[in-house]
């Protein structure tokens, strides 16, 4: 009785933590870690092997060329991105009922309009002002480690705890050769540690789970350093068809607070960067069998307060597939 007790104060105490604000996932804002790291269905002991692919999208809200490169001829730290693309990879085990181990590394699109450059004898300004530049390439490969000590039926609270090592590219350039700034480069060049915790409890047929996860950011390429990143995810899901065995179906809603630190750059801070997100949307997953299931979720920011000059987020969606053997 007293474990039962402690267990669901310590799950008050995590939703108190989330509803205060006082909690963060990995760089790109939908991260598909967040929900294999929380998704009870990554316990099944009959199938302990698992592969994760998560397709995700950022949407920027994209400023007129011109403003843009008159913002960073002023000195702002501005780079006018249109979109980015993330394709995870995950492979994920579970020796045991109560550890899971991930192994993600995601391939990185990102566009963005050029904003400076060689300028024109005519105009003053850039010749390629407003032209479409893509950088992309392999990302920073994440291992993750989650254990659930305390267990209960289908209801968990765990750790975890992971490190992204610096694999991916950081030496990408543009069409003219020249080479993309560290924020429009595929990988970071750092070694960067996440440490955090996760959840599941269900009142049947509705599971709320999620995690909350603090990254600690070091020094990367191009003498760049990202703020360190607080993040907490939240999926409230219902069971549409309980008695069904196959294609089970679960609508729900996912909600994700992101309070992101200063960058810095050769030691010096950048006001132009930090802030608070708060993105919500409906999200939507499908259990074919015990092997497959499919997920997908549509997220906007509802409340966005960024540091200095800073692009917003206009949207995120993201859409993937899970097999188990």
């Amino acid at each position: 009785m007293k474990k039962k007790t402690v267990f669901y104060i310590l799950i008050l105490l995590f939703l108190f933590s989330f509803n205060s604000g006082s909690i963060f996932a990995c760089d790109s804002c939908g991260c598909a870690l967040s929900r294999a790291g929380s998704d009870a269905e990554s316990m099944n002991q009959n199938q302990p092997w698992f592969f994760d692919f998560a397709f995700e999208q950022q949407n920027w809200h994209e400023k007129p060329a011109l403003e843009a490169h008159e913002l960073h001829e002023t000195g702002h730290h501005f780079h006018d991105k249109t979109h980015e693309e993330f394709y995870h990879f995950t492979l994920g085990i579970n020796p045991w009922e109560e550890f899971t181990a991930l192994v993600e590394i995601p391939y990185v699109v990102r566009e963005s309009v050029v904003i400076e450059g060689e300028e024109s004898e005519e105009t003053g300004l850039p010749e390629r002002l407003g032209a479409k530049e893509q950088s992309e390439g392999l990302g920073d490969l994440n291992l993750t480690g989650i254990y659930r000590f305390l267990r209960k039926d289908e209801n968990y609270l765990g750790l975890v705890a992971g490190v992204k090592f610096p694999t991916g590219s950081t030496k990408e350039t543009n069409s003219q050769g020249d080479r993309f700034e560290p924020e429009l480069q595929p990988g970071s060049g750092s070694y960067d540690y996440t440490i955090g915790a996760t959840f599941k409890y269900e009142l049947y047929p509705i599971a709320l789970h999620g995690n909350a996860l603090y990254v600690f950011k070091k020094k990367g390429s191009q003498e760049f350093e990202y703020g360190d990143l607080f993040s907490t995810y939240l999926f409230a899901d219902y069971l549409v068809n309980p008695k069904s065995n196959r294609f089970q179906t679960k609508i729900g809603l996912d909600v994700n607070l992101q309070i992101d630190g200063r960058q810095t750059e050769s030691g010096k801070e950048m006001v132009d960067s930090g802030g608070t997100t708060l993105l919500l949307g409906p999200s939507l997953s499908i259990k074919a069998n015990d092997y497959v299931s499919v997920f997908g979720n549509f997220l906007f920011p509802v409340y966005q307060n960024l540091g200095g000059v800073h692009q917003e987020l206009d949207f995120v969606w993201n859409a993937g597939a899970k097999i188990s053997w």
